[in-house]
């Protein structure tokens, strides 16, 4: 009995051992599987639909911030873009957003439709590419310039979207309301689908290009592209700070063979003011050191560049990014 107690005593032992170092390798085994042990720190980044083009720019960002920037993984989710954005971002639902500069001083400075509540929240981080305010029409329209808009059918964007809201103001700069008008509220899939069944006369895109709807668009239909007045612009533009004038150039669409004078807004990489300063300066860092991983993903990518970051950002910058740009040598 002695002996076999003994024997007992040493089995035990020896399986309370095995135990112990199989539990140990376990958590070694879980802990190289998440980067060595180390805490991952997930983010999101708030873009657009993906008809547009924050969809595709911002999964590309955010690769880039996955890639480079140490313990952080981030993700790109598609959303009803900039003003969809701003309110989350309010909400405190979203780490970082896309947004069109002058949908992002409207909102900081409590414009409609954040008259009820600012978005005062919100840091620049950069500015990225323009946006451009494309009017698409079909060719045998008969449409030329935005003006001719009168009384026609017009897709302005989804509702209460950046683009709607934009779309707006460069009508009424042409002396066109929406009582001059049928608004159409339409995202930009739901418009060139409209434009194809000849639902609509015109549907208003604002997007960097050349955008994929658009593309789309020209690839089936014949498509025209209506100007800008220069003269309305330019008086326009006296008042806005957020808004330039872009020329579309021939050939960005099949079958568009002219230059096309267009409104422009850039597109904004915001954050929280609560963001942490060091890992908003090493996103900064990241993007501009890999924009050419941002150029293969997109072709918006090759004009985001460092000298035009801070061009047109319409509301204060995030500590972390300034700390950049001083570093950069441009602020």
């Amino acid at each position: 009995m002695k002996k076999t107690g003994k024997v007992l005593t040493l089995v035990l032992a020896f399986v309370l051992v095995v135990g112990l170092a199989a539990g140990c390798g376990g958590k070694d085994a879980a802990d190289n599987g998440n980067d060595g042990g180390k805490e991952v720190k997930r983010i999101s980044l708030a873009t657009g639909g993906t008809a547009g083009t924050y969809y595709p720019v911002g999964s590309g960002i955010t690769a880039i911030i996955t890639k480079y920037v140490d313990g952080v993984e981030a993700t790109a989710e598609s959303t009803g873009a900039s003003v969809a954005n701003l309110k989350m971002i309010r909400a405190g639902e979203i780490d970082m957003i896309l947004a069109a500069s002058n949908t992002a001083f409207g909102a900081y400075s409590g414009q409609e439709p954040f008259n009820d509540a600012p978005v005062d929240n919100i840091r620049g981080i950069t500015a990225l590419y323009p946006e451009i305010f494309q009017f698409v029409v079909l060719e045998d329209s008969g449409l030329q310039k935005v003006s001719d808009l009168k009384g026609k059918k017009v897709a302005v964007g989804a509702p209460g979207s950046g683009t709607e809201r934009t779309a707006k103001m460069l009508l009424e700069a042409h002396g066109i309301t929406y009582d001059d008008i049928e608004a159409q509220f339409l995202n930009f899939g739901e418009a060139i689908t409209a434009l194809k069944d000849r639902l609509i006369d015109c549907a208003i895109v604002g997007s960097g290009i050349p955008t994929s709807a658009v593309v789309d668009a020209s690839a089936s239909l014949d498509i025209n592209l209506l100007e800008v007045d220069k003269q309305v612009m330019d008086e326009f533009l006296k008042q806005v700070s957020f808004f330039r004038l872009e020329t579309i150039p021939e050939g960005t669409y099949n079958g568009v063979d002219k230059d096309v004078l267009a409104g422009a807004s850039p597109a904004l990489l915001l954050t929280s003011e609560d963001m942490d300063e060091e890992l908003v300066y090493q996103i900064t860092k990241a993007i501009y050191e890999h924009l050419d991983e941002l150029e293969r993903v997109h072709a918006q990518g090759k004009n985001i560049k460092l000298e035009n970051a801070l061009k047109a950002m319409s509301i204060p910058l995030h500590p972390g990014a300034e700390r950049y740009y001083k570093e950069a040598g441009i602020l």
